[in-house]
């Protein structure tokens, strides 16, 4: 296994703004503004893991890296389990990623089975599951976990 490479420094966005502003009014978070955070965890390819929203996880290839995390969570209207609905619905879950190559974000719909693919940089990004299951209640950000292969396609 190759040695976990520096992240690189990340593109501005809105977040590193905000950071910057907040740096300026004499709030110190101690973190670099646009710079990725160390991975909260390593896994290998084609092993499954849990990625909690708010984690960052490292995978090695054969001749990269990807960086991968939750970026955000938009509309979760899967029909909970308990119930009978007319449309099974879905999941919307936005991963950002990173390779040594390059930075970007995917758009995912995960069903209530939890199957959903996406490619990125010669990777294969599949989400098996996510916890907790569709509820008729709002569910906070932080309670999401999804259960990820990462391969080389």
């Amino acid at each position: 296994m190759h040695p976990m490479p520096r992240p690189r420094a990340r593109r501005a966005n809105a977040s590193g703004l905000l950071l910057a502003g907040l740096l300026t009014l004499g709030c110190n978070t101690g973190a670099t503004p646009g710079a990725l955070p160390a991975p909260d965890f390593q896994a290998p390819l084609n092993t499954s893991f849990p990625l909690r929203a708010g984690d960052v996880g490292y995978v090695q290839g054969q001749t990269d890296y990807l960086y991968i995390s939750v970026q955000s969570l938009g509309a979760d209207n899967r029909c909970p389990p308990e119930s009978s609905c007319e449309e099974p619905g879905f999941l919307v879950v936005f991963l950002e990623l990173e390779t040594s190559e390059s930075q970007g974000a995917v758009r995912m719909q995960v069903p209530p089975s939890g199957h959903a693919v996406a490619t990125f940089q010669g990777f294969e990004i599949r989400i098996l599951g996510a916890a907790p299951p569709g509820q008729a209640t709002r569910i906070p950000t932080t309670e999401y976990v999804f259960l990820i292969t990462v391969s080389l396609r």
